[in-house]
């Protein structure tokens, strides 16, 4: 179980993690993946084939194939601020959403559950019981402040693609006391990942959301406000609609550039709504000096 010490490990750890990130491709690696959300007034779209996506990498369009499917095993990450402002009721309503979101996961999925306020604790490995992640859940108690950032690295850094498809669910109030690392650092790491990221927020007038803001969508997620009485119902809605999503995958050609990669991604249908990744980064492999 890591404390507030591997916090402070992560934060001062000399290389930044977007230089080694899963999703910065060398140059023998050709492959990419592209999780898409594709919505119809409202609804997601359903029975898509590839011929019906456009993908481009670097301006470049891709031939791309859809891999996987709904019943694709899900790595999930669900992490909760638990900081001051959820104390009394509100944090019964988010032990409840918690509890929910764990129960509907399917047997092949993974769950870990970080909680951050002025601490981060991952409380739930993946190697848990449900039983345990659910008598975690319900001994939680809210805390002092909350280090945002610190904790959304840390969630970023806890999730393994060879688990499932990985998804951080992150509930906040979206403000950030004290954290070591800064929003663009932890920025950084989103965009070298191939993960999303859905957020949660609660109601709160004045909060800042501009870092989950850019958060989610540069990991192509989406952000909801619930009230607390709301959490349960839209934090499975979070899940349903990465469930739905189609994983997009290609042999990159003619976008061999290092450097940032920018990803358009379009569906050829009238009045659909796409979301997906902004990019990846892309550097060839230095020689091992002699």
């Amino acid at each position: 179980m890591r404390g507030w010490a591997l916090a402070c490990a992560l934060c001062l750890a000399p290389h930044p993690a977007w230089a080694q990130g899963p999703a910065v491709f060398s140059s023998a690696i050709e492959v990419v993946r592209v999780d898409v959300s594709v919505t119809r007034d409202g609804r997601a779209g359903e029975g898509l084939k590839a011929a019906d996506f456009e993908v481009r990498d670097n301006g470049v369009l891709q031939a791309v194939e859809i891999v996987g499917g709904a019943d694709k095993p899900i790595d999930a990450v669900l992490a909760l601020d638990v900081s001051g402002s959820v104390a009394g009721p509100p944090l019964q309503h988010l032990k409840a959403a918690a509890h929910a979101l764990v129960d509907v996961l399917r047997p092949g999925d993974a769950v870990s559950l970080l909680t951050f306020s002025d601490r981060i604790r991952l409380r739930v490995l993946p190697a848990d019981s449900r039983e345990r992640a659910h008598e975690t859940i319900d001994r939680t108690e809210a805390q002092l402040t909350t280090a945002l950032y610190d904790a959304t690295y840390a969630a970023l850094t806890t999730t393994d693609p060879a688990r499932g498809r990985p998804l951080v669910l992150i509930f906040s109030d979206g403000q950030d006391v004290g954290s070591w690392l800064a929003p663009e650092q932890v920025l950084r790491v989103a965009e070298a990942s191939d993960l999303v990221v859905h957020a949660v927020l609660s109601r709160r007038e004045g909060t800042d959301v501009a870092f989950l803001r850019d958060l989610v969508a540069s990991t192509g997620g989406q952000q909801w406000r619930a009230d607390f009485v709301e959490l349960r119902d839209v934090m499975l809605r979070a899940l349903e609609e990465f469930r739905s999503r189609y994983t997009l995958q290609y042999e990159r050609h003619g976008a061999l550039a290092d450097g940032w990669h920018k990803l358009q991604v379009r569906v050829k249908a009238p009045g659909a709504e796409v979301r997906a990744r902004r990019g990846y980064w892309q550097r060839t492999p230095r020689p091992a000096s002699r």
